[in-house]
């Protein structure tokens, strides 16, 4: 398409004979071809460093409690997630109202973080705890995963075994 308007706009613009705008074109055309064969290459090399730059997924951890219409929610928000999503996190998930170890885990990494408010879903993404569930902290979620996932990529539970 870009070819039939070069060739177009030159005949257009240039205004010559057909002995010229076959020799134009025939130039043009050259010259197109071998930018888009360059251009692919680039292509190609961007998605190869892509590929080399993958990181393992980062471990979050949600701990929720079994009959609790927030955690439900927040755990079908993850399960609703677009597959693309999946390269960045592993949802780590603990059931803290039917299991005390749990409970236990939960408030241990919460003292950890300094955290004082205790309410589920109980989400840690890196150093951060996110506690209840609203449509309005999914983008927030997203987010902190993603930028744990590029930075810091702190794992609660590694540093619990320190």
């Amino acid at each position: 398409m870009k070819k039939i308007l070069l060739i177009l706009l030159l005949f257009i613009a240039v205004g010559c004979n057909k002995q010229n705008v076959e020799e134009i074109t025939k130039e043009q055309t050259n010259e197109i071809d071998d930018t888009l064969n360059n251009q692919e290459e680039v292509e190609d090399n961007t998605q190869n460093n892509d590929d080399v730059n993958d990181a393992e997924p980062i471990n979050i951890y949600l701990f929720w409690g079994d009959g609790c219409y927030a955690c439900a929610n927040l755990k079908k928000f993850f399960n609703n997630l677009d597959s693309s999503y999946n390269k960045y996190f592993n949802l780590v998930q603990y059931e803290v109202w039917y299991n005390e170890e749990n409970s236990d885990l939960m408030h241990k990494v919460g003292d950890y973080l300094n955290q004082t408010k205790y309410v589920i879903p109980f989400l840690v993404v890196g150093d951060e705890v996110i506690t209840g569930y609203s449509e309005a902290k999914e983008e927030y979620i997203l987010e902190k995963i993603i930028e744990e996932y590029n930075n810091d990529r702190y794992d609660i539970m590694k540093k619990l075994k320190d």
